[in-house]
């Protein structure tokens, strides 16, 4: 695992998304809090024969389709690299930045469908109010007109 973690970051290095030192505004998400769905089959998820490099602009490409549809997600990022306790990714909300790990279960989209609702909660009030009901019930309200 450290040789996968060594390739995450070194993709993530070369492309210009690691290095930023990490916060204390964030939400992490637990292995057991992101859902399982059909999209999280092989291919989505990191294992031995993974492409990081790869992985990286799957998340970048994932993350422009939904600034394209949602509000509030001007200027968001998105990198591989170590998440607290082991969490599969963590939202840095303050900084509108995402972390995804390189041994998490779940697909990049499924990981940033959740995340990026964590950003939108904050820079709508500058509060966290959803929690984990990610997204909200009014979701369709941040859709962009």
């Amino acid at each position: 695992m450290k040789t996968l973690g060594s390739l995450w970051l070194s993709a993530g290095m070369i492309l210009g998304l690691v290095g930023m030192p990490l916060m204390t505004a964030a939400l992490v998400v637990a292995p057991a809090t992101i859902f399982a769905s059909p999209s999280a089959a092989p291919g989505h998820s990191l294992g031995a024969a993974a492409d990081p490099v790869a992985d990286i602009l799957q998340a970048r490409e994932s993350l422009d389709e939904l600034q394209q549809k949602y509000d509030y997600l001007e200027g968001v990022t998105v990198s591989g690299g170590a998440t607290p306790s082991g969490h599969e990714a963590v939202a840095y909300y303050r900084e509108g930045r995402i972390v995804i790990s390189p041994t998490r279960s779940a697909s990049v989209e499924d990981i940033l469908a959740h995340e990026v609702w964590h950003i939108i909660d904050w820079r709508d009030n500058g509060r966290i109010d959803w929690g984990e009901n990610v997204p909200p019930t009014g979701w369709a309200a941040y859709l962009k007109k």
